[in-house]
C-alpha cells in the first residue's frame, strides 16, 4: 500500500509516560518528513498541553480533545463543543457524588477542587497546574472535554445516566481520572475531517496508538499499529503490534511497515 500520512498519538506512543521523546523517535519522524510523508498528531490532550511536542515533531496538523478540535497548518478547521445541557448533567451528578471535574476549554482549563487527592495525583507529574474554576466557568465558554476524577467503579454510574458522553479511564494502572468526551466524537471523527482536507483516504493512512481512546482511530485507518504496552482490546483493533514507547516502538513499527 502507498501510505501517505502517519498519525501519531502522544502519551504512551511517541512520548513514554513521564519521560521525553527519544532521539530515535524524533529521528524517525524527521525521516518521514524528509520523504514528504505527512505527519499528524492525534491526541486526547488540549492544544495548551501539546505545544512542546508539536514544536519537537514539527507537525502542523493536529487533532485535539480526542477528535473534538482540529487544526490544519495553524488554522482551526473543526470544533465540536459539549452542549451546555449535557455539561449541566455532569456538573449536578459530580456535585452529588463529591467528585471533582476539570473543565477544558480551547485556551484554558480549570478544576472544581484544587485540594482533592485525585486531582493532585492527576497533575502530579505535569508542568501545567490547574486553577480553581469559577462557578460559571463552564457556562461562559465552549468546553471540549472534561476530566472526571473518581475511582473506576464509580465511573459506571455516570455512563449509565449520561449516555451523551463517553468516559474512558486514563491508561496508567490504577488511574483515578478519566477523559470525558461526547459519545459521537472520537479521534476517527476528527481525522475524517482532517484527511478530507488533506485529500487522503483513510486506507492510505497509518496510525499509532496505545490507549482506549485510540481504538476507533486504529480501526479507521489502513494500517493501525498498537504499542506493545497497549491493553488487549486496543491491540485487537490494530493490524499490527509494535514495541512500547520506551522501546522506540514508533520507529520499530515504521521500519516493519517499510516507511523508513
Amino acid at each position: 500500500m502507498n501510505y501517505k500520512v502517519v498519525i501519531l498519538d502522544i502519551d504512551g506512543t511517541i512520548l513514554p509516560h513521564g519521560k521525553s521523546i527519544s532521539h530515535a523517535t524524533k529521528h524517525a519522524i524527521q525521516q518521514l518528513r524528509d520523504k514528504n510523508m505527512k505527519v499528524v498528531i492525534a491526541t486526547g490532550r488540549a492544544p495548551y498541553f501539546s505545544g512542546s511536542i508539536i514544536e519537537e515533531t514539527g507537525v502542523d496538523s493536529m487533532v485535539f480533545f480526542n477528535g473534538a478540535y482540529v487544526y490544519h497548518e495553524g488554522k482551526e478547521i473543526y470544533k465540536n463543543a459539549i452542549e451546555k445541557h449535557v455539561l449541566n448533567k455532569v456538573h449536578l451528578l459530580s456535585d452529588d457524588y463529591h467528585h471533582p471535574l476539570t473543565f477544558l476549554g480551547s485556551t484554558s482549563f480549570k478544576v472544581t477542587d484544587l485540594s482533592h487527592p485525585f486531582v493532585l495525583e492527576a497533575y502530579l507529574h505535569d508542568s501545567w497546574k490547574p486553577e480553581l474554576a469559577p462557578p460559571q466557568f463552564w457556562m461562559d465558554q465552549d468546553i471540549y472535554q472534561l476530566f472526571l476524577h473518581c475511582d473506576a467503579e464509580e465511573e459506571v454510574s455516570y455512563q449509565s445516566k449520561i449516555p451523551e458522553l463517553d468516559f474512558r479511564r486514563w491508561a496508567s494502572t490504577g488511574a483515578r481520572t478519566c477523559d470525558v468526551n461526547l459519545s459521537k466524537s472520537n479521534k476517527a471523527v476528527g481525522l475524517t475531517i482532517l484527511l478530507e482536507k488533506l485529500g487522503i483516504a483513510p486506507e492510505e493512512a497509518v496510525a499509532f496508538g496505545d490507549g482506549l481512546n485510540d481504538i476507533e482511530m486504529l480501526s479507521f485507518v489502513g494500517m493501525g499499529v498498537a504499542m506493545g504496552s497497549a491493553r488487549d482490546e486496543v491491540k485487537q483493533a490494530a493490524n499490527m503490534v509494535t514495541l512500547s514507547a520506551e522501546e522506540d516502538g514508533v520507529r520499530y513499527g515504521l521500519e516493519r511497515i517499510g516507511l523508513i
